[in-house]
């Protein structure tokens, strides 16, 4: 249904919506959303790739309707607490890597980086060095869109009439191979150029201004780019060196997307901070966690009882129904063995996409676990496949000339062949029906 614009939508052209509208979803079913008008689309790419199990669980549903029934609110300030947010820290700290033994509660994955950038002030602070306040990001990043979060992004869209940056942030290259080796160079190569370019900006800048290094471990929203040979060795070995802290961002990474519990794992990071959020309740409730180590946390809470308490937290953080119903996502990602199912899974999806390898339009085809992006050499085909998927019952999302694919973690076999099926199919047609006018990527 193309209803009457009532709201101010996120990341759209509000005048374009006054004359087309939204696309109203009204009901949800496995890996399936169906609209108003009554058309079923499979969603390849998990809402905002946050709903990893589904639209219609019953545990999570159930989960939520009996925590309602038994505390339906109730806050973590001065004292207090809820016994599911309780018990979802503690089990969380079980399931983080190394020293993250902490967590701080939110309601969004944007609240979780802010907090993480108020954490490097305040941790700096309490050490007794104040002047390390910057944090550098990377070019293609995304970390949210409030003022500290969409000053990190990477993405001049989410600062264009905002006057953001506005923190102190510093700029480096992002972590991506193909579109910016150098003829001849070598993963590994490029690796080693990224970090020695972060080592001349830190030296530059003054590693005493610098209190840390945000990073997803893979970027999503910036294109699927999954980090070369020896990337996050070589960046981790600059920032130990000049004593600055290390924040992953697994708002999307975190609880499986890319084949194990958390992809610094996977990719041999170890943060000082770590954000999570979409996955951590499949969706079901907004709900965000910030890990903190052992290090940052100690120097916090001794700098907090100096001052007299720790000033900074959300009504709603740590939401006692968001807590019970992660609980039970996290119980039913242990009962499915969550790192060998998405193996699984992502083996089947990149055996599908293999033939859009020797496809002319494709320059690229990456995987990440179940993150996979289809990159093409014209941003106008990619806009016109996305059009003709969605048309064919299928849901992608298009980065720049990139077409995403992130499924929700019990997308069956059939539904992986139905994704790349409906993408070759459409990719074809808009070949065929190319629009006037190249841009190439």
């Amino acid at each position: 249904m193309r209803g009457k614009m009532a709201q101010l939508y996120p990341f759209t052209d509000p005048v374009a919506a006054r004359t087309h509208g939204p696309t109203v979803m009204m009901s949800g079913e496995g890996c399936c959303v169906t609209d108003t008008d009554g058309h079923t689309y499979l969603d390849a790419v998990s809402g905002l790739w946050c709903a990893s199990l589904g639209f219609s669980n019953d545990r999570l549903i159930a989960a939520a309707e009996g925590q309602m029934r038994q505390l339906p609110y109730y806050h973590s300030f001065m004292g207090r607490s809820a016994q599911p947010t309780e018990q979802l820290a503690a089990k969380m700290a079980s399931l983080l890597p190394g020293d993250l033994n902490h967590v701080f509660f939110g309601c969004s994955g944007s609240e979780a980086v802010d907090t993480a950038a108020k954490l490097v002030r305040y941790y700096w602070n309490a050490r007794g060095r104040p002047n390390k306040k910057r944090i550098i990001a990377r070019d293609a990043a995304y970390h949210g869109s409030g003022i500290i979060s969409a000053s990190l992004t990477g993405m001049s869209y989410c600062h264009d009439g905002f006057d953001l940056p506005d923190v102190a942030v510093l700029r480096t290259g992002r972590p991506s191979y193909l579109h910016d080796a150098k003829p001849g160079e070598t993963e590994r190569a490029f690796s080693c150029r990224r970090a020695r370019e972060l080592e001349a900006l830190i030296e530059q800048a003054g590693a005493d201004t610098i209190g840390a290094f945000i990073g997803e471990p893979v970027i999503g929203s910036g294109g699927v780019l999954p980090p070369p040979d020896g990337y996050w060795e070589e960046i981790q070995a600059v920032l130990a060196r000049h004593d600055i802290l290390l924040i992953a961002d697994e708002i999307i990474t975190g609880f499986g997307r890319t084949g194990a519990w958390f992809a610094s794992e996977k990719y041999g990071l170890k943060p000082d901070l770590m954000t999570m959020a979409k996955q951590l309740t499949g969706a079901y409730f907004p709900l965000s966690a910030l890990a903190i180590s052992d290090r940052v946390h100690d120097a916090i809470a001794a700098g907090a009882h100096d001052l007299g308490t720790f000033g900074h937290g959300f009504t709603y953080g740590g939401h006692p129904v968001g807590c019970a119903v992660a609980l039970e996502a996290i119980a039913i990602y242990e009962e499915m063995d969550l790192p060998a199912v998405v193996m699984d899974r992502s083996r089947m999806l990149e055996a599908a996409l293999e033939p859009l390898k020797s496809n002319p339009a494709v320059a690229d085809v990456r995987l990440a676990g179940l993150m996979a992006g289809v990159e093409l050499h014209d941003k106008k085909i990619t806009a016109q496949t996305l059009r003709e998927a969605e048309t064919r019952g299928v849901l992608l999302r298009q980065i720049g000339a990139t077409l995403a694919i992130s499924p929700p973690l019990i997308v069956s076999d059939e539904e992986i062949a139905q994704i790349v099926s409906v993408l070759s199919d459409s990719l074809a047609n808009a070949t065929i029906h190319k629009p006037a006018g190249k841009e190439t990527a």
